[in-house]
């Protein structure tokens, strides 16, 4: 919102509100308020729900207000056509990428490679209707001993091959929505090292789908945290969404049987209890419409707004504003030095950080580490040939903080 007027600044605010609203309206399958809804800016609200992947979920509230034979809305901006169809092309994705994970799980199964569903898969079931948990992509971890004949399996059937053998996932996409993270591990060694000690013995933990003989499947309590430490990962360093919250208030209702005493015990295994209480009494405060948003801290109201102003899986610019931060004493202004010393760490990074680098994406200069000055010079090109407008964006929102 670069050059937005105050007025306009404060349009957006509302809107986020009143996405947030809608949201919640949804989950809930209830109908909004109708004079709330009439002084709605649509066209606002819409934008910012598909910023979130919440579209398909504000929508079906609003089909509630019609339902329950509501006034009609006036659609100056003719924005409720489209909002119906990203709804409905919300549905059809959906029952595009189940029919070809099926697929993927036949061949897996026939070959038996262990395999597991992760994310969206699990959690779509439990919102109230098919196709208002949206999904980008399937997430599935498996047996990376059979990394080779899952490529080829892609490959044979359509499928491009957009990364592989670069970290602990390989990506593969087909036109025009089959979009596939097949993940060897849940979460990198160099880059998550708590997170990723902590679920090397995740296998051990798995039971078997019923019927199925490699398919597996977390327990309630193992997948809810799971789904934290992914939340957090993102939450720590671009950023998350409302989906996330949401997430967590959708598994909370569906599993109000889940196990407190084995949480309360693994949490703290991964640094993880005070986020989980912070995340789980945000999420009951604001969607549970028993609780009151008045409610809410200071505290809490803030995050929401971050939560509800960032994309579905966050901003970019919030990994390079909080790198900077975590530089600087809490409470303490960010120096011109500050700034100038985490551009100069970018441009020149210590081998330590090259050697991190290399792993995640250079592996033939990580197998070699006698070329790493060779590595400096690759990686400056290759950041400079695919990310050029990015750094220079980096830069400017360094000065800028």
């Amino acid at each position: 919102m670069k050059g937005s007027s105050k007025t306009d600044k404060s349009g957006w605010s509302k809107a986020a509100w009143d996405m947030l609203y809608l949201t919640a309206c949804g989950i809930h399958t209830q109908a909004p308020d109708p004079e709330r809804v009439l002084a709605m800016d649509l066209k606002k609200v819409y934008a910012l729900s598909r910023s979130q992947s919440l579209n398909a979920l504000t929508y079906m509230a609003l089909e509630q207000m019609k339902k329950a034979d509501g006034p009609e809305i006036p659609d100056p901006d003719q924005v409720l056509p489209a909002w119906e169809e990203s709804r409905n092309k919300a549905i059809r994705k959906i029952m595009l990428i189940d029919g070809a994970r099926a697929q993927l799980f036949a061949y897996l199964e026939g070959k038996g490679i262990w395999h597991l569903p992760l994310k969206g898969v699990i959690l779509g079931p439990l919102y109230p209707e098919l196709g208002t948990r949206q999904m980008s992509d399937n997430d599935i971890l498996f047996d990376g001993t059979y990394r080779r004949e899952v490529r080829e399996w892609f490959a044979a059937h359509g499928y491009t091959v957009e990364s592989y053998g670069e970290g602990n996932h390989d990506e593969y996409h087909k036109a025009p929505v089959y979009n596939f993270e097949m993940h060897v591990a849940l979460f990198n060694k160099t880059a998550q090292p708590q997170m990723a000690e902590y679920y090397q013995t995740l296998k051990n933990r798995l039971k078997l789908e019923s019927g199925k003989a490699y398919e597996y499947c977390m327990t309630d309590e193992d997948f809810y945290l799971y789904l934290l430490a992914h939340m957090d990962k993102h939450y720590s360093n671009n950023g998350t969404g409302l989906r996330s919250l949401l997430d967590v208030y959708v598994y909370n209702r569906a599993k109000d049987k889940i196990n407190r005493a084995y949480l309360d015990e693994e949490l703290p295994k991964i640094g993880l209890l005070e986020f989980e209480e912070q995340m789980r009494l945000l999420a009951d405060k604001f969607f549970d419409p028993a609780l009151k948003e008045a409610d809410l801290t200071e505290q809490e109201w803030e995050i929401l707004h971050e939560l509800s102003f960032n994309h579905t899986h966050g901003r970019i610019e919030n990994i390079w504003r909080n790198t900077v931060r975590k530089t600087q004493p809490e409470g303490e202004p960010i120096t011109a030095g500050v700034k100038f010393r985490y551009i100069l760490r970018r441009l020149f990074p210590s081998r330590a950080h090259m050697e991190k680098w290399c792993e995640l994406y250079s592996p033939f200069f990580h197998r070699h580490k006698w070329l790493m000055p060779a590595a400096r010079v690759w990686r400056f090109i290759k950041a400079e040939k695919e990310q050029g407008t990015a750094m220079k964006k980096e830069f400017h929102t360094v000065r800028k903080m």
